[in-house]
Parts: structure tokens; C-alpha cells; sequence
């Protein structure tokens, strides 16, 4: 990583930390502070003085953890650092961008103390833009440390990273034993396959990222910050590499579509000895001595048709003895790969897939074989399976030029729903406004086609991919996104009260008034007096007025929220979206604290902050949680907020093995339905109604695919959840509950606090997933297509495998 001494800026304006203006004439030793540049995660963690970040890569539109190391080298120092993030129009000989080209990030802002003389890692959180203008293939990072005792700030230099394509993910390998994942690293699945002689292609399938053990994991607490990683491979690390948070952040990763695989003896040890024991698909009881003939099962049934290596692998298996295996039964819900003998154990957890091998996959017996690449690609990552084929000869050299076909969709290219498996309903569900509900009432201002556009996935019709974020990015314009903006624009609002409330206040104060008062004093014989009582009781119909209406004397604020509370199986972990509509009779500036770390918030964009009205800013390592401050609204004005988070409902919602549903959360759900979607297509309803805390109902199921929602339902509901509950939005295999909570979900805690509130929570908990599809050999080798693909075998990475086998 680039070692970048500090180049110190004279700035004084506090109020606007990234303005470079109001210069100060104070000056700083050019030696009295050291900074290393940014270091987004997931990272291998290689910053030192010194070093270079080649090819570092961040995906745009997601929301990602990154660091800054500064030491202070000559007195102990203490202050606010700011971090940033811009894509496009950027000149990275200057490090300058253009405002009119560049898409900027909100500013993360977070305190730092510096000991003399120490290094010192400060993580943030930043939401990264989506690329505009200019160069689209880079993304800068950079910032300023202000120090609290000086007049100047300490600026923090850009550096340029490779912007992510839509369909690239980062595979995060955990070992102590990196160069045993040589073969991985060049496997014919990481970037779409063409030959050497055909036109480049641009981008990959997957970034492998080896994180350094060295210290605390460069990867991020809050599964928020994980959405740019599809894949974890657990080698041969302790399960104390994870700080707690990060443990937390991995099981919730699993269940909204992360792939774990835990690799081999040791993996599977480490795991069972953690807090993540609860994901492994057996449960290891010791090592033994591999089965070899199970491996020679796995070789001959996993074998690509043509490939003639697996002979010679089978022999090499039989020819050493003691090779170590991990023993142990299967848990409940997982089950052995097919044609496997039981060496490879698959779970589903909620959306993920854990898949947990019995032997280590780099032993020199299944690394070195011809089929490896389409072993691990189809039965390991559970990818479409491929075919190999010519695609002509070039006319100068006459070598052939071979691509692959992935069989799932014809395409010679891979797409984001291949490369991961995460999906979270607010950002990437379709959501079908055909089958007889309404028609789709998406505003015009909501997609903005000349940002980025999206399609659907070739191979998952239930997921929309958007042309700059791929699958699981930030978006304001996902199909529930835009559903919940066109609701809150018409239901958002000071809430006039009825003329009934005018005409009722207007006879209570002349029956207080008159007769009441008369009578009063009349029985008290102190009839004068009462003239006296007259103004306190016009107060008090003032006050009991105001109160009625639910307004402020000449100043009222409103908030209305409609949010999405997506739920996994058996997990009480859930994800929460809200869109929040904030109405200002008189202009105010909002801050939104959150609970705990799992939350992150953004203006959307179409409502962004009016000109002069400053530059909204996250905070992180402030408080408990992190914060948005700096949410400008002004007079008379609606202002949209996007807020995500984490929460613990307290339990999971299921049915049980005598076919009640169970709600073990602290919820209490109205207008519930359950609809369940056989792995044949066939569909059934079942009404529930009210699903309090703690209940077990009997659910009956008709035969119907149509969910009869009232249209009576407040704040529009009835909209969001027929197109949850649409059989067209479930994949086949499914059973998921849809309902609402007739109120926000805590969490989040928002400032000034606004006189009318008004909040509907959606709640989509899932009981089934749809199974994950079944695995096959690719149908050919390159070998098989040109004879320059033979003998591919890297003899390096087969040396290493087979030098550092254990033996019993």
C-alpha cells in the first residue's frame, strides 16, 4: 500500500470540513504526521510504509467499511477525521475532479485520538457513488484529519481504485496458508473465459481477496457493509480471527444469501469451537483417515465426460496413505452432495448456502485434476455449468479461439445473479404489477435512466440487477423503493384537522364559557367573578385546540414512514428499509441516530438538500450507533430519507411440525397471509389475519392465487403487500408470510421530533426458500475444443499441495 507522507492544507472552516477556503497562515512540520491511503474492505491487508495498492477495486453503490492508519510523530493528538469518496471526472495525475462530472458520497465523519508516536487504524463508513461522468472505471478515496488543538487540517491524499463491475464480487479466502490457493486464484471461473488470441474482455466474476491474520480481520462489523463479498472461504484459521461484531456480521451474511465454504479438517474444527457453530452442515467429531473409496467416488462421478486426468488422480489418492478426513454426522436440514459419497456436506441457511467439505480442497489428489476448475465452479459455488466451444481460427497464427457457454442462460458472459446468491427484498425484489393488481404507478422521477439501468437476471427471474450496482447495491429506485415514494408523496404532510374538529371545539368553548361559567359561579355566589375566569378559559381552549390539531404555534413538523421488515427463516435477525417522508412548515435541520452499528441512512435522490442548506454527513464511532446529520428541509417542503438497519425481533416466525404458525418475535402482525408455492409451480393461500406475540394459529390453505387485501388498509399498505404476496414475485419452492405492523419499528431515534407521526411496517418473514438448484460437470474441457488448452495443470500449485499434506 502507498505510503503517503501528509501534505498539510492551512484550513480553518470547521462548518464545511471538505471546503478549501478561510485559509489560516499557521503551519505544520511537513514530518509531524504520517498517514497510510485508504483501505477499503474486504482487504488483504498489506498497508505498510512502502508499499503499493495495485489493482485495489471497490464496487460502486454499496455501502463498505474502510480505514485510515495515521500516527502523529510528534506530540499525542486528538481530533475529527473526514472521509469521502467520488467516481468520474477525476484527474488522477491531480488528484482533482471535476464537480460538474463527479458523483460525490455523503462525508463520513468520525473522531480520532493519536498517541505520539503509534500507528493508528481508524475504520469508517462511506457509501461509495456510482460512477458518472469521466473515467467509470475508477473511484477515489481520500479525506482530511482536522486536529481539535490547530487551526489547519491535515489533508489525507486521494487514491484511485478500479470500480467493480455490475457482476464482480469479492471471494474472501481465511488462511494462514495462502499460496496453497494458487489454482483458485487463476481458475477458469474468476473472470469470463476467453483465449488468449481473442479480443480482452473487460471486469471479472470475482476478486479473491486473502485477508491478512496478521491482525484484526480487514473486513466490515455490520453485514450492511458486506454486500460487494458473495463468497467466504474458511480455510485453516481460529475462530478469534473475528472480532465479535464480525462474527455477527458473517451470520447474518449467511442468511440473506452468503456462500460460507468451510474447508477441510481445521476449518471445520475452528468453526464448531466458535459462535458460528450454529451454520456447519455436520458436526465434527475427529479426524480420521480419508475414505478412499469415497474420494475415488467423488473423482469418477464429478468428472468432466472427456476428461482422461481422473485415472491418474484416482491412482495418486490410492498410492498415499493417512491423508486426513473429518468425520461427524450431518445436522438437520443439510445433506450430502449427490455423487459426493458424503465428502461434501451442503446447508441451506435462510437465503445462503453453507457448504462444508470432509478433506481439504487444495490435497494434490483433487487440485491437480483436469476437472477442478468445473468441480469447483458447479458442485463448491453451485454455478451454472459450462460449455466449451470454438469460436473460430485466427487467420495469421491459426490458433483457435475457444469461449464458454454458460449452459443456464447461452451466454458467453456471466451476470451478477450467477457470481452471488445475497439478495435483500428492499433493493433487488421484482415486484410485479401485473396478474390483476394494479397497475404500476412508478413515478417518473424515481428512475433516473441516465444514471445507471436495470434488467432482470437471466437465471432468476425474481431478482431485478441494476446496470451500475449489480445485485445488492444502495438503490433509490428499486422496484419497493419507488412503491413506497409514490405512497408517502401523497400521504405525506401536515394533517389539516376537519371542519367537524372547528364546528365541535368552536360549541365545547361557548358551553364552557357561558352557561357552565354561570352556573358555576352562581352556585358559588360569586357570580362577578366570573368575567375573571374568561381568559383562562379562552387559554385553555387554545392549548386543548392546538393540542386536538396535534400542531405547534406557528411552527409543525411531520414524519411519515412506510418500511419493509424482511425476516429469514428460524434467525431473529432481520433487515429493516425505511423511507421516511419529513415534512418542515418552517425550514429545520434533522439528525438520525441509530441504535446500534447495523444502520446506515442517505437522503434519496429526488430529494436532495437545497442549495445552501450544507452537506449532510454520516458519523461513525460517535455514539452507539451512527448517525445522519446535516438533513436539511426547508419551508413547507417534503424531503425523502432511505435508512436501513439490522434489528433483533426477539425470535423467528415458523411452522411447526403440526402445521401451526408460530410467531416467536415480539411482533404483532395484522392482515397476515401465508402463501406457499410448491416446487411444481402450484400455489396456496392461507388468510391469518391478526398474529399476535408469542401465538400458534391453525392455518387452513385454499387452493387460489390471489390474496384479497382491503383497500381499506392505512397509508396505501394494500399496495406493498399484494405485490409481496404475489405468487409472480416468489420463486418456486417458496413459502413466505405477508403482513403489517401498524407502527415504526424502534431503532431509530430522530431529532427535532416531529408533532405528527405516522408510520406502517411492512413485514415480509420467510418460511421457505426456494431449494438451491442441483449441480452437474461442466460438458467438455478447453482441451476437448483446442489442442493449445492440454496439460493446464499448474505444476507450482500442485508441488505446494502435495509437499504440505498432514498424514495421520
Amino acid at each position: 500500500m502507498l505510503f503517503v507522507p501528509l501534505i498539510v492544507g492551512c484550513e480553518g472552516c470547521r462548518r464545511d470540513p471538505l471546503a478549501d477556503k478561510d485559509k489560516s497562515e499557521e503551519e505544520i512540520p511537513v514530518d509531524a504526521f504520517t498517514t497510510l491511503s485508504p483501505d477499503p474492505f474486504p482487504s488483504a491487508g498489506l498497508l505498510s510504509e512502502g508499499g503499493a495498492p495495485a489493482g485495489r477495486a471497490v464496487k460502486p453503490g454499496h455501502w463498505i467499511t474502510s480505514s485510515i492508519s495515521i500516527r502523529s510523530n510528534q506530540d499525542d493528538s486528538r481530533g475529527e477525521m473526514v472521509s469521502r469518496a467520488e467516481a468520474g471526472g477525476v484527474n488522477f495525475n491531480t488528484g482533482e475532479s471535476s464537480s460538474r462530472d463527479a458523483a460525490v458520497s455523503i462525508p463520513n465523519s468520525r473522531p480520532v485520538v493519536l498517541p505520539k508516536g503509534q500507528m493508528r487504524r481508524f475504520d469508517y463508513r462511506i457509501l461509495l457513488p456510482t460512477t458518472g461522468g469521466g473515467d467509470r472505471n475508477r473511484c477515489v478515496m481520500g479525506g482530511k484529519f482536522i486536529p481539535s488543538d490547530r487551526a489547519v487540517s491535515i489533508e489525507i491524499p486521494p487514491m484511485p481504485f478500479v470500480a467493480m463491475e455490475p457482476e464482480e464480487y469479492f471471494m474472501v479466502v481465511l488462511t494462514n496458508r495462502p499460496e496453497r490457493f494458487t489454482k483458485i486464484r487463476k481458475a477458469d471461473w474468476i473472470k469470463p473465459f476467453r483465449s488468449e488470441f481473442d479480443f480482452p474482455i473487460n471486469g471479472a466474476n470475482y476478486r479473491v481477496i486473502i485477508a491478512s491474520t496478521t491482525d484484526i480481520l480487514p473486513l466490515a462489523e455490520t453485514m450492511l457493509d458486506w454486500t460487494n463479498t458473495a463468497v467466504v472461504i474458511w480455510d485453516d484459521v481460529g475462530d478469534d480471527v473475528l472480532t465479535p461484531d464480525q462474527r455477527t456480521a458473517m451470520s447474518d451474511w449467511i442468511r440473506f444469501g452468503g456462500q460460507l465454504i468451510i474447508n477441510g479438517p481445521d476449518a471445520s474444527d475452528a468453526v464448531a469451537r466458535g459462535s458460528l457453530s450454529d451454520v456447519l452442515a455436520f458436526k465434527p467429531t475427529g479426524n480420521v483417515e480419508l475414505d478412499i473409496a469415497a474420494g475415488e467416488t467423488l473423482l469418477t462421478q464429478w468428472q468432466v465426460p472427456t476428461d482422461a486426468s481422473t485415472a491418474q488422480q484416482i491412482a495418486l489418492l490410492k498410492a498415499k496413505s493417512g491423508r486426513v478426513g473429518v468425520a461427524g454426522p450431518v445436522v438437520d436440514g443439510a445433506a450430502a452432495l449427490k455423487d459426493s459419497a458424503g465428502l461434501v456436506v451442503r446447508r441451506q441457511m435462510g437465503r445462503g448456502l453453507v457448504t462444508q467439505t470432509r478433506f481439504d480442497l487444495t490435497s494434490d489428489w483433487i487440485v491437480d485434476w483436469e476437472s477442478y476448475d468445473s468441480f469447483f465452479n458447479n458442485a463448491i459455488l453451485n454455478r451454472p455449468h459450462r460449455n466449451y466451444s470454438r469460436a473460430g481460427t485466427d487467420a495469421e497464427t491459426g490458433v483457435d479461439s475457444v469461449r464458454q457457454f454458460h449452459i443456464a442462460n447461452g451466454s458467453s458472459s456471466a451476470e451478477a445473479s450467477m457470481n452471488t446468491t445475497f439478495r435483500i427484498a428492499s433493493r433487488d425484489a421484482l415486484l410485479r404489477a401485473t396478474g390483476g393488481f394494479e397497475p404500476d404507478q412508478t413515478p417518473a422521477h424515481s428512475r433516473d435512466e441516465s444514471e445507471s439501468t436495470s434488467k432482470l437476471a437471466a437465471i432468476d427471474a425474481y431478482t431485478r440487477t441494476d446496470g451500475a450496482t449489480g445485485i445488492g447495491g444502495w438503490k433509490d429506485t428499486s422496484d419497493l423503493i419507488s412503491v413506497c415514494d409514490t405512497v408517502l408523496r401523497s400521504e405525506s404532510g401536515i394533517e389539516i384537522p376537519p371542519s367537524a374538529l372547528v364546528v365541535r371545539s368552536l360549541g365545547y368553548y361557548l358551553l364552557i364559557l357561558v352557561p357552565l361559567n354561570f352556573i358555576v359561579f352562581r352556585l358559588m355566589g360569586r357570580l362577578e367573578y366570573a368575567w375573571l375566569a374568561v381568559p383562562f378559559i379562552a387559554i385553555g381552549g387554545a392549548v386543548w385546540v392546538a393540542r386536538a390539531a396535534r400542531l405547534d404555534i406557528g411552527f409543525a413538523r411531520s414524519q411519515t414512514e412506510l418500511a419493509l421488515l424482511e425476516i429469514q427463516p428460524n434467525y431473529p435477525r432481520a433487515h429493516l428499509t425505511r423511507v421516511d417522508a419529513i415534512y418542515n412548515s418552517l425550514s429545520s435541520t434533522y439528525r438520525f441516530n441509530f441504535s446500534a452499528i447495523d444502520g446506515c441512512a442517505a437522503p434519496m435522490r429526488n430529494g436532495l438538500s437545497p442549495s445552501g442548506s450544507g452537506t449532510p454527513m454520516f458519523n461513525t464511532s460517535f455514539n452507539e450507533g451512527p448517525s445522519l446529520t446535516g438533513f436539511s428541509v426547508g419551508s413547507n417542503q417534503v424531503r425523502m430519507l432511505h435508512a436501513e438497519q439490522i434489528v433483533d425481533v426477539g425470535g423467528a416466525i415458523e411452522i411447526d411440525s403440526d402445521g401451526k404458525l408460530v410467531n416467536g418475535t415480539s411482533l404483532e402482525i395484522s392482515d397476515a397471509f401465508v402463501v406457499e408455492k410448491s416446487e411444481d409451480g402450484f400455489v396456496r393461500v392461507a388468510v391469518v389475519g391478526l398474529v399476535g406475540p408469542s401465538a400458534q394459529i391453525g392455518i387452513r390453505f385454499r387452493d387460489s392465487s390471489e390474496v384479497n387485501v382491503s383497500d381499506e388498509l392505512p397509508m396505501q399498505t394494500a399496495k406493498l403487500i399484494r405485490r409481496l404476496a404475489a405468487p409472480s414475485a416468489m420463486p418456486n419452492g417458496e413459502t413466505r408470510l405477508v403482513g403489517r405492523v401498524g407502527a415504526a419499528i424502534d431503532g431509530m431515534n430522530v431529532l427535532p421530533k416531529a408533532n405528527q407521526v405516522t408510520a406502517q411496517t411492512i413485514v415480509l418473514a420467510y418460511l421457505r426458500h426456494a431449494p438451491y438448484r442441483s449441480s452437474r460437470p461442466d460438458l467438455n474441457l478447453k482441451s476437448d475444443v483446442s489442442p493449445q488448452y492440454r496439460s493446464t495443470t499448474d505444476i507450482n500449485a500442485s508441488k505446494d499441495a502435495s509437499d504440505s499434506d498432514v498424514e495421520l
